[in-house]
């Protein structure tokens, strides 16, 4: 079945018995996400052990990017930062019903933001601005932080469950004063025209139709190749979103990317996967190595680095 908004539909059309479990689900991310700070950290600690425990699939592939990416890492370190992901993504999802069911108001104490002029002078530009970054585990907070400081329209992925979406888009919706489906082209050519932000995460493989082929880590992998064309034929100003979870709180960065586009769309997928990885130096566990980032193969003969091997 395709999947289509449902920012068009009443609650009404949800109240099957089918939809009760995901509702009771969402009763229950209700009340997680008013739980102080630091117990919502302590308990994702250890909901992460137990995944990282029970999840072979998952932690199959942490640990093939990881070896991918870091292959002078001891074995030891590889496990201990692997453990340290499951750990970060599991606080990610609290930091996820924080996002969907509480104002960015109520945990805004928490975020620091130094860049303003870094928005001002994008904004002055006239042409809109095209915010680039990557997947950390705090995605879904540090999300709708930004929009505190940026009139910013996210690009974002319907999800298979249709009561997960009905809540999802309706939380967007308030906090953001538009969203975007990703294949909805016309209405990001549209914010751009209308000086607004819009906001991509670029680092996930989404196959060989849209990608080019660049380094991350050393590796060739599929890199989508349209923000480069998008900002040549708009004038946009190109920023890269840096955001992560401190000790503390949570820290967001907003820095423009200079001399991009270069014309070469391999070229501006290096750099934006160089930039990508200082990110990551920054605090490795946060990243999403739980995701299949090198699927499409650039030869499409070679197999799956995830696939897994018959005995």
């Amino acid at each position: 079945m395709a999947k289509k908004t449902t920012l068009n539909q009443n609650i009404s059309k949800f109240m099957a018995p089918r939809h009760w479990p995901t509702w009771l689900g969402m009763g229950i991310a209700y009340l997680l996400s008013h739980l102080p700070w630091t117990i919502q950290k302590a308990l994702g600690t250890g909901l992460g052990k137990l995944h990282y425990a029970l999840s072979s699939r998952r932690k199959k592939i942490c640990h093939t990017n990881l070896q991918i990416c870091f292959p002078d890492m001891t074995e030891s370190d590889r496990e201990k930062l692997a453990r340290a992901h499951f750990e970060s993504m599991a606080i990610g999802v609290f930091e996820m019903f924080t996002a969907w069911f509480r104002r960015p108001e109520k945990t805004a104490q928490k975020v620091t933001f130094n860049d303003h002029d870094v928005v001002q002078k994008a904004v002055a530009n006239g042409k809109g601005c095209i915010i680039v970054g990557a997947h950390f585990s705090s995605i879904d907070l540090c999300g709708t932080q930004i929009a505190r400081f940026i009139d910013v329209h996210p690009i974002y992925k319907l999800q298979r469950n249709r009561v997960m979406n009905w809540v999802m888009e309706r939380q967007r919706q308030a906090v953001f004063s538009k969203t975007i489906e990703r294949k909805n082209t016309k209405e990001i050519f549209r914010s751009l025209k209308d000086n607004k932000a819009v906001w991509f995460a670029v680092d996930q493989d989404y196959g060989r139709k849209n990608s080019v082929f660049a380094p991350f880590y050393g590796r060739e992998c599929a890199t989508i190749s349209h923000i480069s064309r998008l900002a040549k034929s708009t004038g946009a100003t190109i920023l890269m979103y840096d955001y992560g979870r401190t000790k503390d709180g949570y820290l967001l960065s907003l820095q423009e990317v200079e001399d991009y586009p270069t014309g070469d769309d391999v070229a501006d997928a290096t750099l934006l996967n160089s930039l990508i990885e200082k990110q990551i130096e920054t605090k490795p566990d946060q990243y999403f190595w739980s995701h299949r980032r090198f699927k499409t193969q650039k030869n499409p003969q070679d197999p799956s680095p995830y696939k897994i091997k018959k005995r």
